[in-house]
């Protein structure tokens, strides 16, 4: 089960990006890379042609530290 930090949460709404948008680029990422942090990016256009990126905690993957479009 994914968590998300009050950053993520925050972004989320403020950009209208949905849980399972987030899911969706997590399992269908077009594109990945490591931030300077060292933490995974993850890139996705989702079905109904939106860009959108997951940033995601380099010691937990379950754990979503913010999101963005």
């Amino acid at each position: 089960m994914l968590q998300y930090t009050n950053h993520a949460r925050k972004r989320m709404r403020e950009r209208s990006i949905t849980k399972a948008e987030i899911e969706y680029c997590l399992n269908n990422y077009d594109v990945s890379h490591t931030d300077k942090k060292g933490n995974p990016v993850y890139r996705s256009t989702t079905p109904n042609d939106r860009r959108i990126k997951v940033v995601v905690a380099k010691d937990n993957p379950d754990k979503i530290i913010t999101v963005g479009d």
